[in-house]
């Protein structure tokens, strides 16, 4: 039988002024999603997860994290700020693997169809913040002012690269950046952090992927991954051409953003496409 497949489609008193309302963006895990030539599981959400999850540190690194792409142009002015708050841990049990580091986040203006970005603002490196055996540490990293107004074209991403520096002391394999958990526990950026109103981000919804593993005996196990608590339906039919998609299962996502299904008749047909939609 050949089987082919198609895919569908903290909170933290660090503002400035009490009238400053921050705009929180999120550093979740999702279903892969794409960027120039690559895919990547990290993601920017105005949501925050569910399951806190960790990126090893060891020495001094850059983590990428890419919004979903803009259903409309956003604008940002001059006098907004960014910013951010780290998250990390140690845990080891000795002070033979205490460290000190740096954060820092770099906010891109991110076009996905050619890779090209443009700066947005660059926060620049925190102080240092020391991180010992059996911590968990949280710091704001600075919050800077945009160097000019910029509008973000609908289509196009927010990439956040964040820059943790090892200013001193060994992690070896005890180092670990925290993220994809509830509002509190989870490293996120800010922007912009000192608006009178939280910004509407319009985030397009992330396509589901499927995957699919043939099974003893004939049957076919399909993975939808998407959002977490996502409305999905998987489909199938036998003909590209002027296909009759029938749907299989429709449900919502756990709160990893997975459903899996068992297509038990998948041996009853010479080949079978699926697909996984959004309602």
């Amino acid at each position: 039988m050949g089987v082919s497949l198609a895919c569908g489609a903290l909170l933290c008193a660090w503002a400035n002024n009490a009238s400053a309302t921050q705009t929180w963006l999120a550093m979740c895990r999702g279903a892969a999603m794409h960027i120039y030539n690559a895919t990547t599981t990290q993601m920017l959400s105005t949501n925050f997860g569910t399951n806190l999850a960790t990126l090893a540190f060891s020495a001094t690194a850059t983590y990428d994290f890419y919004s979903p792409p803009l259903s409309r142009a956003i604008s940002l002015v001059q006098s907004d700020k960014g910013g951010g708050v780290i998250y990390m841990r140690n845990t080891s049990t000795d002070s033979s693997h205490d460290f000190s580091v740096t954060g820092q986040m770099e906010f891109f203006d991110y076009d996905p169809t050619t890779g090209i970005e443009t700066l947005i603002v660059d926060t620049t490196a925190s102080p240092p913040k020391n991180v010992n055996h059996g911590q968990t540490v949280n710091w704001a990293i600075p919050n800077a002012l945009l160097p000019t107004n910029r509008v973000i074209p609908g289509g196009h991403m927010v990439h956040i690269a964040m820059m943790i520096g090892l200013a001193s002391g060994d992690p070896g394999s005890f180092g670990q950046v925290l993220y994809n958990g509830p509002a509190g526990p989870s490293t996120s950026g800010l922007l912009p952090q000192n608006r009178s109103a939280v910004l509407n981000w319009t985030f397009a919804a992330p396509p589901p992927t499927l995957s699919l593993a043939p099974l003893s005996g004939g049957p076919i196990l399909l993975t939808c991954a998407g959002t977490a608590g996502g409305a999905y339906s998987i489909q199938a039919t036998t003909n590209l051409s002027a296909p009759a998609w029938t749907t299989l299962v429709a449900t919502n996502a756990d709160a990893n953003g997975l459903l899996t299904f068992v297509d038990r008749d998948a041996t009853n047909y010479p080949m079978r496409f699926y697909r996984a939609v959004t309602p």
